[in-house]
């Protein structure tokens, strides 16, 4: 497809001259430039890995043993 755009001639200088040190015509370099904002605008954007602090210095209180269902359940009941 072809369209008519319009650029500042200055710009338009900056960009013959970029698409020239790249070996690419004016239409490449304006069509790479193009599609790379295009895919930046699409994905997701980047997040901090989550993190988990632990709440009252960490790991589970003394004499609790993780392997052991009851035990947890009841603790989570508060009979323990």
């Amino acid at each position: 497809m072809r369209t008519t755009i319009r650029l500042a001639d200055e710009f338009y200088e900056a960009v013959r001259e970029h698409a020239s040190q790249e070996g690419k015509t004016v239409t490449a370099y304006i069509e790479e430039a193009l599609r790379a904002k295009l895919a930046a605008a699409a994905a997701p954007p980047e997040r901090e890995p989550y993190k988990v602090v632990p709440y009252g210095g960490g790991g589970p209180r003394p004499g609790i043993d993780l392997t052991n269902n009851a035990q947890l359940e009841d603790i989570m009941d508060g009979f323990g």
